[in-house]
Formats: C-alpha cells, sequence, structure tokens
C-alpha cells in the first residue's frame, strides 16, 4: 500500500513538472549555438617595387603601422635596382606583388606567371604620375610634329614608349614617321639626354622635372597629364597562384586597407610625408625641397578601357607572347 501511493505521488510530480515545463515562458534549455567559421589570418605578403614616387603609401603604411592594423602580421616592401631584377623575383616567386605597370602585368600573365591587378597605384586619373616627352637644353623644337623623324630616346615594350607612341598619335604625328633611339637604362637615357646626345627622350618623373631644373624643356604636347586621355598608370601587380588561397586574398585585401589609410593621409597633407618620399624614392637633392608631393588614388583597379588599350598597342607591336584580356587580369 505504501509503495503504491508512494508511486502514485513521484508519477504525479513528474506530470506536475512536464506540465509546467510545456506552460514556461522560458525554454527549459536554451539550444546550443553553433560556432561560426574561424576567420581567415592573411599571408605574410612580399612587395617588391622600385625607388619611385608610385610606391609612397605603401613606405607610409609601413611606418603609421597601418598593416598591422589591418590584421596583415607581416608585410616586406623589397626595393629593387631596376625594373628586370623586381620581375625575375616576381617570376621566382621570392616577391608576391609587385609595383609595376599594365605593360609589365600583361606580359608576366601572357609568358606563364598568371596576374591579377587588383588597384592603380598612380594615375587614376591624368592628372596623377606625370611622363613627358623632353627636348634637350637648347633645343628648338616647338611641338611634338617638329619630332616627326627624329630620335628620341626610349625603351621598347616599355610605359615610355607607350607614352611617345600615344602623344605622338594625339599630336597627328604618323606612326611610320615616329622614330626611336633604343636606351634602355633610365639614368643613362637622361645623361644622353641633357649632354645632347640624344634630341628629346620619353622619361617619367622626377628625370622630367629635373630636366627642366638643369635646362631641358618639355615638348609642347608631350606632358600626359595634359593629354586628351588617360596614358599612364602603375600598379599593383600580385601573383594569381598567391591571390587565389584564402589567406593571400585576405593579405590583399588587408594590404588595400592599409593602402586606403595612408593615401588618407598623405591627399590631406602631402608635404608632411616629403622627408619620406625623398628618403625612399632616393629624390636627387636639388629636388628634396621643392618635388610636388603627388596625390594618391583609394584603391580600386584600373578601367577595362584602359587597359584594353594597352592590350592593343601590345598587341599590334608584337610584344604579347600570348592573347590577354582585360577579364584575365582584373580582379
Amino acid at each position: 500500500m505504501k509503495r503504491t501511493i508512494r508511486l502514485t505521488l513521484v508519477l504525479a510530480l513528474a506530470a506536475a513538472l512536464a506540465l509546467a515545463g510545456c506552460s514556461s515562458d522560458e525554454p527549459a534549455e536554451a539550444p546550443s549555438e553553433q560556432p561560426g567559421e574561424p576567420a581567415v589570418t592573411p599571408a605574410k605578403i612580399t612587395i617588391g617595387t622600385l625607388a619611385t614616387q608610385d610606391s609612397l603609401p605603401l613606405w607610409v603604411a609601413e611606418e603609421k603601422e597601418y598593416f598591422a592594423e589591418a590584421g596583415l602580421p607581416e608585410v616586406e616592401i623589397v626595393t629593387f635596382q631596376s625594373a628586370q631584377e623586381s620581375q625575375t623575383a616576381f617570376v621566382s616567386g621570392a616577391v608576391d606583388a609587385l609595383m609595376t605597370d599594365l605593360i609589365v602585368s600583361a606580359n608576366l600573365h601572357a609568358s606563364g606567371t598568371p596576374v591579377i591587378v587588383p588597384t592603380v597605384m598612380l594615375g587614376a586619373t591624368t592628372a596623377q604620375g606625370r611622363f613627358a616627352i623632353v627636348a634637350a637644353p637648347g633645343s628648338d623644337v616647338t611641338s611634338m610634329t617638329d619630332l616627326a623623324g627624329v630620335p628620341v630616346g626610349t625603351a621598347s615594350a616599355t610605359i615610355t614608349e607607350y607614352v611617345l607612341d600615344m602623344l605622338m598619335a594625339e599630336a597627328g604625328v604618323a606612326a611610320a614617321d615616329v622614330v626611336k633611339e633604343e636606351v634602355q637604362k633610365m639614368p643613362i637615357r637622361f645623361q644622353l639626354l641633357m649632354s645632347g646626345q640624344l634630341a628629346a627622350a620619353s622619361l617619367p618623373e622626377p628625370f622630367v622635372t629635373l630636366a627642366e631644373l638643369e635646362g631641358a624643356t618639355v615638348v609642347p604636347g608631350g606632358d600626359d597629364t595634359k593629354a586628351a586621355s588617360n596614358i599612364s598608370q602603375s600598379v599593383l601587380c600580385v601573383n594569381k597562384a598567391f591571390a587565389d588561397t584564402a589567406e593571400g586574398d585576405a593579405a590583399v585585401a588587408a594590404l588595400l586597407e592599409a593602402w586606403n589609410a595612408a593615401v588618407t593621409d598623405i591627399n590631406a597633407d602631402p608635404d608632411a610625408f616629403r622627408t619620406t618620399l625623398v628618403s625612399k624614392a632616393r629624390l636627387p637633392e636639388p629636388l628634396a625641397e621643392t618635388y610636388n608631393v603627388s596625390d594618391y588614388p583609394l584603391a580600386a583597379p584600373p578601367a577595362a578601357t584602359d587597359v584594353q588599350k594597352v592590350l592593343d598597342w601590345m598587341d599590334e607591336k608584337g610584344y604579347l607572347q600570348a592573347p590577354v584580356t582585360p577579364a584575365d587580369i582584373l580582379p
């Protein structure tokens, strides 16, 4: 009898608890949350560059620790003495990214090292990244048409040749009348120009400003910052094999975030970063106090139309080893 009563009480209590649980506004036990996917840690990224103004935002981002703020565990910026050295390092995998131009990027891709170009570094607008056709001191050249049939110093399959061809075409000079003197090394080209051994030369900054300071003149119609359309751009070229990994993709995204932070600082107060530019870009002493610090673009890839113009020119010249389209190299 006692056992029966005890069992009845236990069952009644269990039923009451069950009923209370069903009628409660709060669940008896909250469901456990599923953990999210772990965040991808960006890979270390090594960037090759030349000692030029194009890379100033990278050096500023390094100085101000914007890379670390963006989550990059390690960024190495390697400055090369020549474009050839930097490209060799890129192909070998010694560097993951390269400050270069669209011509080099397309050639790397066509020759078997697939790349992507996630951003313009300088030259998003016509006013950025000056290239010019410079006449020797004492020259009586007053227009681009005066250079028809006259050898102009440049280097084949480079941005300086592209700028020369585009500015000559804009001036109405027939392609057959554009004569080129092959001088691959920029310092030697500059010296030959200033000594009068070249009548004119296609040069980038800071060689243009230095040449003007020492008596040479920019040929009217030969300044690409005053051209009818954008011609020259420096870009960040990234090894596609690196960017296609989750860690590499995260590194590129973080790098561009740090780039934007540095660009914002530079554009707000360009002269505050003159010391960095003079040191890292190794500006000649005569320009140290007077050279204009450029403004820089926020991270964005080049326009497909600008890429296509470069590819069309390369194809016409026979510089591409294999077909390349804008879609091949744009992210």
